[in-house]
């Protein structure tokens, strides 16, 4: 999973080059700079799968940079004098400006899209896209002091305790980022895809987790009286760290038990409006058959050979891939082969592109609302196929 991979990964290179980025944070800054910088200007068209891994996956959707948030919220929580904790309370202030860098290329990336409309035609945007847009907004309000506060230059020029209340807006940052990726799950999980299940459930653990910890050790830094109320009080005091966790654990099994339902019953839904949809295609072609077979085809693929092609399109992330088969001079089928397109925004264009495609027998269709660009390259990668 691209989640636990980037953690995985940052989390070795801040262990193996803490030094290096304490002494030198100009240069580790200048590195995710040119990061944002390829993921905003590279084009879309990436031939390198890893290249293409990199920027599309990791990059452009904000997952690098919502791992690396992950760590600054977890370095105050982990365990205390291990080598892990170690590294990442020295390297928090970095780490949590580099996670800057990337959130704000990210916005750039898809407020292109996405905030043009909420400021233009938010009629346009679905409720959880119109949701997670407005959320976005109000974490780069948020996030713009709380970098700039980060710099040690800034940070010594500040006054201790007023800089200690600024950053505690990170916490309500925290919390806006999970409610962010939440609605921006919900498209998946509305369409039943179980990928997004898993992930949605691998960063509400996360998040759970890191508030199950925090809170904790807030609560435990409250002194204790001394003897003899010394023993009583620590006693109580743990029984609510007990229901504290408790608490949080019933929440989140409610979250996820409502995402697993939500993408169960659509995942139902979805099969059976695929197999009606077949039985109909079914009984259509047979009609076709029987009452204008030798009729001929007179579409986009009236003079092709009847077969399987297979090709090309520019989508919102990159290639979109297609095989068109063609049989009686007609579109029978079209399948996508490869794409690195959002699913949940691709989902759209794919339901509503294909089948008219198929019903008017042209690739000159109207685009999905919402998902433009990946409409276009479906679109183009069927004419591409068609092509001698």
């Amino acid at each position: 999973m691209s989640l636990v991979l980037c953690l995985a990964v940052t989390g070795l290179c801040f262990s193996l080059l803490e030094k290096q980025i304490r002494r030198r944070p100009f240069f580790f800054y200048l590195f995710f700079v040119l990061l944002s910088l390829l993921s905003i200007f590279l084009p879309k068209q990436l031939t390198i799968p890893p290249l293409a891994y990199l920027i599309n996956r990791l990059l452009r959707r904000g997952v690098l940079a919502g791992a690396l948030f992950l760590w600054v919220m977890y370095a105050i929580v982990l365990p205390q004098k291990s080598r892990l904790q170690r590294v990442m309370m020295s390297l928090r202030a970095q780490i949590a400006i580099a996670a800057s860098i990337l959130t704000l290329s990210h916005n750039i990336a898809y407020g292109q899209h996405y905030f043009v409309l909420l400021f233009t035609n938010a009629g346009k945007l679905k409720s959880y896209e119109l949701i997670a847009a407005c959320f976005s907004l109000a974490m780069i309000l948020l996030l713009l002091p709380l970098t700039v506060t980060s710099f040690q230059v800034v940070r010594r020029k500040m006054n201790a305790k007023r800089w200690k209340q600024l950053q505690r807006l990170s916490y309500l940052f925290y919390g806006l980022l999970y409610l962010h990726i939440c609605f921006i799950y919900t498209g998946g999980l509305r369409k039943g895809k179980s990928e997004y299940l898993v992930q949605f459930a691998l960063y509400t653990l996360l998040y759970g987790i890191y508030l199950m910890l925090r809170l904790t050790k807030a609560f435990l830094k409250k002194p204790l009286p001394t003897a003899p109320d010394y023993a009583a009080k620590r006693t109580a005091r743990r029984r609510k760290v007990i229901c504290l966790h408790g608490g949080i654990s019933l929440l989140m099994f409610l979250v996820l038990l409502f995402a697993f339902r939500t993408t169960q019953t659509e995942s139902t839904s979805a099969a059976e409006s695929a197999n009606s949809g077949s039985a109909a295609s079914a009984s259509a072609s047979k009609a076709e058959d029987t009452g204008t077979a030798t009729a001929g085809g007179s579409g986009i693929a009236a003079s092709v050979p009847d077969g399987a092609y297979e090709g090309k399109g520019v989508g919102y992330n990159g290639n979109i891939k297609v095989k068109v088969t063609v049989a009686g001079g007609k579109i029978t089928a079209i399948e996508i082969l490869k794409t690195d397109d959002d699913e949940e925004y691709f989902y759209d264009a794919k339901k509503k592109v294909i089948q008219e495609i198929l019903d008017r027998q042209t690739a000159e269709v109207d685009a999905a609302s919402g998902a433009t660009s990946s409409s276009d390259g479906i679109m183009k990668a069927v004419k591409n196929a068609l092509q001698p």
